[in-house]
């Protein structure tokens, strides 16, 4: 079992305060490994793994709006990777993040803060740990270092990105020492084999898939291999785990959407996972463990059921467009309504894209949706040529509003975090 180790913290003479200066004890745990350790999930840590396996698998063969990248799965990526980056504390407008994917399609030239970098790199994290659960049945720790390079490839943070930490880190307290910090990863020289540990688990262990996925996202988040973004890789992690074992075939859960709402239980259970083996009980160690893949496993439920919502809102809206338009079927016009709900910001090039219809065609169907009211096109993106399908951001809006409350609906629950503002009636 892990245990907390006892260390000796050299003081910093170069640090601004005489508290940043302290030298004193602190305590770094090292996590057992996970293939030498007996874990028993309980019985109703097990039953969690059937209902959200069931609860996946329903959501990923009912969506009618997937088709490859251009769908609603890529909406709900989009989705995931900006809750993700909000739990680190970054923060970017949706239709700024949409309308940025857009102009980088346009090669259209357009600048991005250092934020916006970050949460661009957390997307492009997203896409390839997907990619990666594609492609393999066995991760390696060079995976891993992938997914992380592209999480920090774009930011200030380049340097160390893919690269395991060579130094001590922490979670809270100082900057200069690890005396006041809320958590002590393991010291440097434990990383490597801790992570081979974890990704031979991963690629091995009989327990469900959901279980693996979320001690998967546990012992990461404990071992903190990385200098930085270690909560951001780690939640990628579990949708190459899902994806590597077909559990997530056509869409990707917002479970990090889940995660951040409720943000003080994940903690609290990341905290339990972390059981100190002093006393060698272990049962404890499996009533933690058990503890943790309960509570994520519900998080998954949760986001199933929140994405769903979403998914029957979007069939219903395009519905209501075809009774507005009337297209012809298989006309430019009715299959841009398909593409919509998945790509609410569009140009008439990605509309020709999406379509595989003629620059021609699809410039007449933007205009005959831009008549109906369907798209509109605001005074700062005509000179860009972007178009947005407002209906869906709003629904998009009123989708991330629901997920900020665990009864999915902030008029009867005041919010868990920060969500935006409700769109307006018309």
């Amino acid at each position: 079992m892990g245990v907390y180790e006892t260390a000796i913290w050299e003081s910093d003479p170069l640090a601004p305060t005489r508290q940043d200066r302290a030298s004193g004890i602190y305590h770094p745990y090292i996590p057992d490994a996970l293939c030498n350790t007996s874990i028993s999930l309980s019985a109703d840590a097990a039953g969690s793994c059937e209902r959200a396996a069931v609860a996946l698998a329903e959501l990923d063969a009912r969506a009618r709006y997937v088709t490859a990248a251009e769908s609603l799965s890529h909406v709900l990526l989009r989705s995931e990777a900006l809750s993700s980056s909000r739990i680190e504390g970054l923060e970017m407008n949706v239709r700024r993040l949409l309308e940025l994917e857009a102009l980088i399609e346009l090669d259209v030239p357009h600048r991005v803060d250092s934020k916006e970098s970050e949460v661009l790199g957390t997307i492009e994290a997203m896409h390839e740990a997907i990619a990666l659960g594609s492609r393999t049945d066995r991760m390696t720790t060079s995976d891993v270092c992938q997914m992380h390079d592209a999480l920090l490839r774009d930011t200030r943070l380049k340097d160390v990105g893919g690269k395991f930490r060579t130094s001590q880190n922490w979670i809270g307290g100082s900057w200069y020492n690890p005396l006041g910090a809320t958590y002590v990863p393991p010291r440097p020289e434990h990383v490597v084999p801790l992570m081979e540990d974890l990704v031979r688990f991963v690629n091995e262990s009989q327990l469900p898939v959901l279980a693996r996925a979320a001690i998967a996202h546990a012992q990461l988040e404990t071992i903190h291999p990385f200098a930085d973004g270690n909560g951001r890789c780690g939640r990628a992690l579990i949708h190459a785990v899902l994806r590597a074992n077909r559990m997530e075939t056509r869409t990707v859960v917002p479970i990090s959407l889940v995660l951040l709402t409720l943000r003080d239980q994940y903690y609290s259970a990341l905290a339990a996972y972390r059981y100190d083996g002093h006393g060698e009980d272990g049962g404890a160690q499996s009533d933690a463990i058990s503890h943790w893949v309960e509570f994520f496993c519900h998080a998954v439920c949760l986001a199933c059921e929140r994405a769903q919502e979403f998914e029957d809102g979007m069939v219903g809206l395009r519905h209501s467009w075809e009774l507005r338009v009337r297209p012809r079927a298989n006309s430019a016009t009715s299959l841009l309504l398909d593409a919509l709900p998945g790509n609410p910001v569009i140009s008439v090039a990605s509309a020709a894209r999406l379509t595989n219809r003629s620059y021609p065609a699809a410039r007449a169907a933007v205009r005959a949706l831009e008549a109906e009211g369907i798209l509109f096109q605001s005074s700062k993106n005509r000179k860009s040529g972007l178009y947005a399908a407002k209906e869906v951001l709003d629904a998009f809006t009123l989708y991330e509003r629901s997920l900020a409350t665990a009864s999915g609906s902030t008029r009867l629950e005041h919010p868990a975090r920060h969500v935006p503002q409700r769109p307006p009636r018309l």
